[in-house]
């Protein structure tokens, strides 16, 4: 995979921003949870990523689109030994508005629900060829140029709906109870290092239906969930407090600090106190 990174943005006013990613990615010392004052769509087309919303941990991957409306808090993160490759498109409703009634804007906004979906691959392809022809109009200028500019990001927009109102969608509000039940128990007990069969029993749901379902919705084993969670938890703390790895790793539910040490250096290519060093360099 390629090491250099590449960008192409695209920037029509303040209404659209989309941007292609290739890179093999550095640790982000900077990572914290913020929001758009527009839309935000998300497609990813390699690799892995890590989205937190709704306090839910995605692990996305090629052909899962994520949908994140005006204000919703989030952050996305990649570690530093893992590849990615992604388009986001940020946009307002003014963008969209140029063509569209106020009626049929409202019923977009609807129909256009926080959330991420599985797209197969005929599907990922045609999103990816919707986005290519966002971008493609950057070198394009003139009033017609602008209308094509527009008309090809409500194309865009209208294929993500119909994508979101699939049987594939994995929302906030389609995610069934005891997997929230699941999240929400690792979310609070983390700390504890809950096995497998301890997750299942507090949701009272059977372990391999569990294990099924887990993955299907959030795209990692209930297992890797937990590290997921266990290791975000250890990066805030190694970014905003003074904590030493032992009391790191007794937040965190590692059993030691050598243990989180081998996690974390294996996740981002860098021992916890290597990172904590770059980090505050950086101020």
């Amino acid at each position: 995979m390629p090491s250099e990174f590449r960008k192409i943005l695209l920037t029509l006013g303040t209404d659209i921003d989309c941007q292609y990613k290739d890179a093999s990615i550095s640790v982000d010392y900077t990572m914290t949870f913020h929001n758009h004052d527009g839309y935000e769509i998300f497609l990813m087309l390699g690799g892995k990523r890590y989205l937190f919303y709704d306090n839910i941990c995605f692990t996305l991957e090629r052909g899962d689109m994520a949908v994140l409306r005006p204000f919703d808090i989030h952050y996305a993160q990649s570690r530093d030994a893992e590849y990615y490759e992604r388009f986001v498109l940020n946009f307002s409703e003014t963008a969209l508005s140029t063509l569209l009634s106020r009626e049929e804007l409202r019923l977009l906004r609807e129909k256009l629900v926080p959330c991420v979906v599985h797209l197969n691959e005929e599907q990922t392809e045609l999103m990816l060829d919707f986005f290519k022809r966002v971008n493609g109009y950057f070198e394009k200028s003139g009033f017609l140029s602008e209308k094509l500019q527009h008309t090809a990001l409500i194309q865009l927009v209208m294929y993500a709906v119909e994508c979101i109102q699939g049987e594939q969608t994995v929302g906030g509000r389609q995610i069934p109870a005891q997997i929230r039940m699941a999240i929400t128990y690792i979310n609070q007990h983390y700390g504890e290092n809950p096995g497998l069969e301890e997750i299942a029993g507090a949701c009272n749901v059977n372990k391999y239906h569990l294990c099924h379902t887990f993955k299907e919705i959030t795209g990692a084993t209930v297992l890797e969930y937990l590290n997921n969670v266990r290791l975000s938890k250890a990066h805030s703390l190694l970014m905003d407090t003074g904590y030493s790895m032992e009391e790191i790793a007794r937040e965190t539910g590692f059993s030691s600090s050598l243990n989180l040490t081998r996690v974390f250096k294996k996740a981002y290519g860098m021992a916890p106190t290597q990172f904590r060093k770059r980090k505050e360099s950086m101020r």
